[in-house]
């Protein structure tokens, strides 16, 4: 089992203070879990919004962090890459591949907030198709070879395109899915690594149909399944008993749901998601919060369950304190990692 830590900052500037001082506190915490062995560091890219939109460009920061870590793996979960010109994107990341020497891991997904793409005035329904003609502008990008391509959507000429990723023939791809059993049969054909969100199903059977068709996909497109990682993101918080971690996490995971529904009042949402309070996702593990054997014994059912290979949690949100951060971060590391390595 591998563990990874996502950053999809909710900013409540009340508690956060100011956007340097909030950067430098992620970017803190970020080193620690370097110096601690984590496997991975993990940015979402939102915009428009405190749900994510104080770091719109994950490239930009990654390229920052990469200076200051040495040998923690600075993933994007995802890049909404129907949002972007691929050859900017293929860059952009490839920019990061070089200054992190070789550590980038490559997430793309379609995005999840509608409202984005109508700020951008970018039709959502062109979604999947320029995922996909993106992530082959991309991949001829980070070869040897010039990028020539031509769709509905984009016209490339012989185009050559610099710099090249360290890691050959490209850093891994992963693919963000959630709601789409396409995105995950998609993501299996490609032969994409796979990122979920368990803890948004109301139960595991959903999540576990996608599963099947995502492996499915796997062995019938002739890809080797045993060298594909299923990552499964969570909130974390590691306290002495549940009902501490219940005290002391739910007014961040309340701020937390609260900036998201913010970002978006006329959101409505499948009927699929989760629609329990935050105690209730705490009491049933779709937080993984309480004391180390709870969260132990969460992460091995979920393990079993869904056939996860790595876990990225969220360590830090809704406003909470730095120093609050960097001790749930530190008592993860310490009391729950090890069992598993």
């Amino acid at each position: 089992m591998k563990f990874g830590a996502h950053y999809l900052p909710t900013y409540v500037a009340q508690m956060d203070g100011p956007v340097a001082d909030f950067y430098g506190h992620m970017f803190e915490q970020m080193e620690e879990m370097d110096r601690l062995g984590f496997d991975h560091l993990w940015v979402t890219e939102h915009h428009f919004s405190e749900y994510g939109g104080t770091l719109p460009h994950p490239p930009t920061f990654m390229a920052a962090i990469a200076r200051t870590t040495q040998q923690i793996r600075l993933g994007v979960a995802i890049g909404v890459l129907p949002l972007h010109n691929p050859i900017d994107v293929a860059e952009s990341y490839a920019m990061v591949d070089v200054v992190s020497h070789g550590r980038l891991e490559f997430g793309i997904g379609k995005g999840s907030e509608p409202a984005e793409f109508r700020r951008f005035g970018i039709a959502y329904d062109e979604a999947t198709q320029r995922l996909k003609d993106g992530m082959t502008v991309i991949r001829q990008a980070w070869s040897d070879e010039p990028v020539n391509f031509t769709s509905d959507l984009f016209e490339y000429d012989n185009l050559r395109v610099l710099p090249k990723p360290v890691q050959r023939p490209h850093p891994p791809i992963w693919m963000g899915a959630a709601r789409s059993e396409d995105s995950f049969r998609w993501a299996g054909e490609q032969g994409y690594h796979l990122m979920t969100l368990p803890y948004i199903y109301p139960d595991t059977a959903h999540l576990r149909a996608f599963l099947r068709s995502y492996h499915d996909a796997i062995a019938d497109a002739g890809h080797d399944p045993g060298t594909r990682e299923i990552l499964g993101k969570f909130h974390i918080y590691v306290s002495d008993s549940l009902g501490q971690a219940i005290e002391e996490a739910t007014p961040f995971l309340n701020n937390y749901r609260q900036v998201h529904a913010g970002a978006d009042p006329s959101r409505g949402e499948p009927g699929l998601l989760n629609a329990t309070d935050v105690q209730a996702q705490l009491e049933q593990g779709f937080i993984i919060a309480g004391d180390p054997v709870r969260c132990i014994d969460t992460i091995k059912r979920w393990q079993e369950t869904l056939g996860l290979t790595t876990i990225s949690g969220t360590f830090h949100f809704g406003g909470m304190p730095h120093a609050l951060a960097l001790e749930n971060i530190r008592r993860f590391r310490e009391r729950v990692m090890p069992v598993f390595q």
